[in-house]
C-alpha cells in the first residue's frame, strides 16, 4: 500500500488476528501487514472493533520542532480545538511526554482551545523517524454499549464479529442496502444501524423477532424487522448477511442451511455467510465465487470457531 494522506493504527487480541486481517481486506482492499498503516481511504474508526485512531496528515516532518515551525509559518488556525498526542504503537518513547508535546503544539495554533467539548480534534504523533500532525478521529467505542442489549442468547454472535460482518458486506460504503436474513435478536442489525447503513432484518421466529425490535428500541435505533420466512423476500439488496443455523448438525439442519443460501442468491449478488464448519466444497457446488473467507476463533484455544465467507453469484 502506498503511503497516503491518512495514518491509522489497530489493536486486537491474539485470537482476533484473522478477523482483523479479514476486515482490513474488506475496508482497505489490501493485505494486512502492520498495526500502523498509511492509506488514502477515509474510514470512521468507530465502525470497526479494531481501528483505534485515524490521523489526516497535514504535516510530515523529520523533527518535532519542524512541525511547530510549519504551524507558525502557515498561520494554522482553529477554534474550539484540542490537541492530543497519539501513541501509534506500544512502547512509544514519547508517550510520557504526550501532554507536554500537545501543549507545545496547541500554543502555536491561532485560536481558542476547548478541553471539555472540542469541535476539532488535532493529533500529533511520531512513527518510524517522522513526526505527523493532522486532524484526529478516534474510535468512540460507544458501540460497546450494545454488549448490554436487553435480549440475547448464548449462541448469538459477538459484537466484534457483527461489526466485521457489516464491514465485509458494505465495505464502508453506507449507500449499500443490506439485509440480515436470519437476524435473531438483532446483533448484526444494531451494528449496521450504528455504522449508518440502510439495513433490514428477517426472522422466522416471532418471539425472537420481537426481541430484535426491543433491542433496537432500547438504543433508539430504527430498522425494519420482518417476522417471516426469507423465502418471501421480494426486494433486491446489495448484500445479504446470513448467520446459518448450527445447533445440531443433523441432515435437517444442513437442508435448512442450503435453503437459506439458495434463497440468498436470489435477492443479492453478494453474500456474507457465517458457518460453523468449512463448507468450501458445497459453496463451489452451488457455483458461488468465494471472494474471501476467514476462520475466526473466540478464544486462543480455538473454542467456538466460525467461518465467514464472502461470496458472489
Amino acid at each position: 500500500m502506498k503511503r497516503g494522506q491518512y495514518i491509522y493504527n489497530v489493536n486486537y487480541n491474539v485470537q482476533d488476528h484473522n478477523l482483523c486481517a479479514f476486515e482490513f481486506r474488506a475496508l482497505f482492499d489490501d493485505e494486512f501487514k502492520n498495526k500502523v498503516f498509511f492509506t488514502d481511504k477515509e474510514v470512521d474508526p468507530s465502525i470497526s472493533p479494531f481501528l483505534k485512531n485515524r490521523l489526516k496528515i497535514i504535516y510530515k516532518k523529520k523533527t518535532f520542532n519542524e512541525i511547530l515551525d510549519a504551524i507558525i509559518t502557515d498561520d494554522f488556525r482553529a477554534n474550539d480545538f484540542m490537541v492530543k498526542y497519539v501513541a501509534m504503537y506500544n512502547r512509544d518513547p514519547n508517550i510520557n511526554q504526550g501532554k507536554k508535546l500537545s501543549k507545545e503544539v496547541g500554543l502555536r495554533i491561532y485560536g481558542y482551545p476547548s478541553f471539555q467539548s472540542p469541535k476539532i480534534m488535532l493529533g500529533i504523533t511520531s512513527y518510524q523517524g517522522y513526526w505527523y500532525f493532522g486532524y484526529l478521529q478516534q474510535n468512540n467505542y460507544e458501540w460497546r454499549n450494545h454488549k448490554q442489549k436487553p435480549y440475547s442468547f448464548s449462541s448469538a454472535l459477538g459484537v466484534n464479529m457483527a461489526k466485521v460482518l457489516i464491514n465485509a458486506a458494505g465495505r464502508g460504503d453506507t449507500s449499500k442496502r443490506l439485509i440480515d436474513t436470519c437476524c435473531g435478536v438483532g446483533t448484526v442489525i444494531l451494528e449496521g444501524v450504528f455504522a449508518g447503513y440502510n439495513i433490514s432484518g428477517w426472522e422466522i421466529n416471532s418471539k425472537v423477532a420481537e426481541f430484535a425490535r426491543l433491542n433496537l428500541a432500547h438504543y433508539q435505533y430504527h430498522a425494519k424487522i420482518v417476522t417471516g420466512d426469507m423465502k418471501d423476500i421480494k426486494e433486491h439488496y446489495d448484500a445479504v448477511i446470513a448467520d446459518l443455523p448450527y445447533n445440531n448438525f443433523s441432515h435437517f439442519d444442513e437442508e435448512k442451511q442450503w435453503d437459506i443460501i439458495k434463497h440468498a442468491k436470489q435477492i443479492a449478488s453478494k453474500m456474507v455467510i457465517v458457518t460453523s464448519t468449512d463448507i468450501r466444497e458445497k459453496l463451489n457446488w452451488e457455483q458461488l465465487k468465494i471472494v474471501d473467507y476467514c476462520r475466526a476463533e473466540k478464544t486462543i484455544k480455538g473454542d467456538f470457531t466460525r467461518y465467514i465467507w464472502i461470496c458472489e453469484n
